[in-house]
Parts: C-alpha cells; structure tokens; sequence
C-alpha cells in the first residue's frame, strides 16, 4: 500500500485522535499507536484507551489501494509537528510491518504493527440519535464538573449526570456538600435518556473535534455514549454507579436573598481564603441589610483576615460560614456580572443563581453551610 497525503493534513487528524491514545499501555502495547486505514481519496485515523475511542480522517493526494496499518503515535506525531507542511509519500511494508515515509527532507522508517491487531472499535447504535450544540456541551459539562467528587469509593458521584427529556438537556454534579444542576433547553424531540459520564478524559478528548457554531449528533446505547461531528466520531464508556436523585435535596423558597458582583466577591473570597484552616477553607459572612463582612482565621498559624464591602441583602441579619474554596471553584465557571445567593439559615443549604441567565440556559447551585466546628 502506498499513498501521497500533506503532512500538515496528517497531523490534524493524527492531533485530533491523539486524545484517545492508550500512552505507555502495559496490559494491551498496540493501543499506544494509531491505526490508519486508506479508503477511496481519504485516510482514517483511529485510536483508543479502551474508554474513550476517536476516530477521523483527512484527503489523500492519491493512493495506490486500500489497507490499513498500525503505527506508532508518539514517534510519527513528533516527526510530522517539527516538518514543514508539504506533500509526504508513505508506502506500506506488509511482510516486515515497516512504514517507509519519503519527504522534502529526507527518508524515515517506522515500525508497525498489524491493523487485525488493533481492538475493534464499538459501532454507533442503528437507532437515531439527537443534535446539541457543540458549544453547549462544552459549556455545561464544564461547569457542571467542578462539583463532581474525586473518591474511588463513591463510583456513582465521580461522574456527570447527563439526562435528556422534553426539550430539555440537563447536566448534573455533587459531590454531598454542593451541586450544580445545569439545564438547556433544545430541540431534541422525542428523544429521552439519561447516562453518567466520565468526569476525567471526556471533555478534553472531545475539544478538537468540536467546531464553534456547529450542533454535534449524540447517540448512546447501554454501554457508551457517541459523538459525531463534521471532524470526526468519538465514542466514550459510561461511568458506572447510580447518581443520586438531587432533584430532592434542592431546596425551594429559601427567604433571605443576597446580590452581589461575582466578581468582587469572588476576590473577596480568594483573599480571604488565604487566611483560612488550608485543610476546610471555612470563611465566614456576617449578613446585614447593607454590609456584608467575610472573615476567616487560622489558630494555629495566628492568622486572620476580614473584609467588609457593600451589598444588597433582603432579608434577617445573620451569620453562615461555607467552605471557601468551594465558592471560588462554582463562581469561576460563572459569567454573570451579579449572582443572587438564596439562604435559609446556616445549616440548611443555600442557593446560588446567575442573577440572568444565559439564554436557553438554567443553572442552579446548591452548597451546605459550614459550622465552627466542623471547620
């Protein structure tokens, strides 16, 4: 098998697959390469970590005939990133598995593997799927992973709730302590599912398939979840475990509400957290109508900090403490100019909304108060 393809060419798709490649694989060696196969006028690259699989393709210059062969990704990504753009001649050794590539520059020769060697890759359910935008996946998986729990003994919360119903596309995270509930709304027609969702490897493997403006076409079947773009297909295991039913514990009519610039506030809080216990990041907020006070202090090293600054608070004057770095990290997925906090007491959890929405957007998020002494 031989073909003429751009090197330029070759390495956008072999960038875009390389989210999915197994590195440094002990238990199965060959997922640490790229299988590329020749159809017609196109090359396809695929690879896999045996969770999450990418497969894309580019145009040929010409090719002699179809065949498919394994090779190594982190040698041929590198030779191609540090070469020029121009036109490449690789030319398939069968019998030894040996890549001949010829270019402007000089002559390589790669090792190989059988592509009969490479895992099979699971195929796209037969059954329809449905379209989302790209830029809004993106966005509420983003934002909705910050509360997500990294503990490998409770499997069900690491993952991203992902739900689709009557319009409506909603993602979902907690971690027992906060929750952020991230609803879309969207034309998805009859279709109905809900999944878990890796919170590690996802997203960042997804990011360059995805183009701005463009609706992505999402299927999913009991085991994986799809998504095929105009850049190519890739296919992600589901997480395992059962999610908590969160709708129950989001509280409503929380009577005392609280407004204020994110933004100020949320360097209120990175400053002040400084000053906190490191291990709970308790911070204080003493609410007045006009006057909101945010303090933390750490006994053991002597250190304390307060700030005071205005704001507009409606309701009985009272003090709550939360962890502080739990705000930070749910505020810096916002865009909000002004976000509204909705607080019950300081036991009860408390509510935390954009004070406007995004359009076609909702996002809740919930976080527990912080007593003394569990700080």
């Amino acid at each position: 098998m031989e073909f003429n393809v751009s090197s330029g060419n070759l390495l956008s798709a072999l960038q875009r697959a390389s989210g999915a490649v197994g590195f440094n694989s002990k238990l199965l060696p060959i997922i640490d390469n790229f299988l590329l196969e020749i159809r017609e006028n196109i090359i396809i690259v695929s690879a896999t970590n045996l969770d999450i699989s990418i497969t894309t393709q580019t145009e040929l210059i010409n090719s002699t005939e179809k065949g498919g062969i394994v090779a190594p990704s982190t040698i041929l990504l590198e030779t191609l990133k540090n070469m020029p753009d121009h036109p490449i001649n690789i030319k398939v050794d069968y019998e030894k598995s040996l890549l001949h590539i010829t270019s402007e520059y000089g002559q390589y020769t790669l090792n190989g593997f059988s592509a009969f060697d490479f895992p099979e890759l699971p195929a796209v359910p037969t059954e329809e799927g449905f379209k989302f935008s790209a830029e809004n996946f993106e966005k509420g998986f983003s934002q909705t992973a910050v509360a997500a729990i990294n503990d490998e003994m409770k499997k069900g919360m690491q993952g991203i709730h992902f739900k689709v119903e009557d319009g409506k596309v909603t993602f979902a995270a907690t971690d027992a302590h906060r929750l952020i509930k991230n609803v879309f709304y969207s034309e998805t027609g009859d279709y109905s599912t809900t999944a878990l969702l890796p919170r590690k490897g996802l997203l960042s493997a997804l990011k360059p398939l995805l183009v701005a403006g463009e609706d992505m076409e999402i299927f999913l079947n009991p085991e994986n979840i799809f998504f095929e773009t105009s850049k190519g297909l890739l296919t992600c295991r589901l997480a395992e475990g059962t999610f908590p039913n969160y709708e129950a514990v989001i509280p409503a009519g929380n009577p005392n509400k609280l407004y204020l610039d994110r933004l100020d506030f949320l360097s209120t809080l990175k400053r002040i957290s400084l000053f906190s216990n490191q291990s709970t990041y308790h911070v204080v907020m003493e609410l007045s109508p006009q006057t909101l006070t945010i303090s933390a202090s750490d006994l053991d090293f002597n250190r304390s900090g307060d700030e005071q600054f205005p704001c507009t608070y409606e309701g009985e004057p009272m003090t709550v403490g939360y962890n502080g770095r739990f705000l930070v990290e749910m505020l810096s997925v916002l865009d909000a100019e002004q976000i509204r906090m909705e607080i019950q007491d300081g036991v009860r959890a408390s509510l935390i909304f954009p004070e406007e929405q995004e359009a076609g957007q909702d996002i809740t998020m919930l976080v527990m108060p912080v007593s003394p002494k569990r700080s």
